[in-house]
């Protein structure tokens, strides 16, 4: 139940970021493929291990929370560029990290269940 409660609330954050910057353009696309490929390897780690997928979650609900605010309200003088990079660099590298994370656990759990 945690987990769909975090899972929630991230995506309602992101689209409530999203229509804060003045609804979808080319910036937003990027920032809102980069939230579903967060959430979407979010989702397949739950699969793998709920406990680590809970945690990352939490984490990137963290971060994506101080990132979106300072997009939304201290975007002054191009300073947005900076928090939307961040955003999107953030999202893409805990992505990836997770996503080899998956992948080495479904490889050393077939490995252990194949040995037995």
């Amino acid at each position: 139940m945690k987990f769909k409660t975090i899972v929630i609330l991230t995506i309602c954050a992101a689209i409530t970021g999203i229509y804060a910057l003045g609804g979808w353009n080319e910036d937003t696309a990027l920032l809102g493929a980069a939230y579903a490929l967060s959430l979407l390897s979010t989702w397949l780690c739950h699969r793998v291990r709920p406990r680590a997928a809970l945690g990352n979650l939490i984490v990137m609900f963290a971060y994506n929370a101080v990132l979106s605010y300072n997009l939304v309200f201290n975007s002054h003088y191009g300073a947005g560029f900076t928090w939307w990079f961040f955003i999107l660099l953030l999202n893409t590298i805990h992505s990836i990290c997770l996503l080899i994370f998956i992948l080495i656990s479904y490889k050393k759990r077939k490995t252990a269940e194949s040995e037995c």
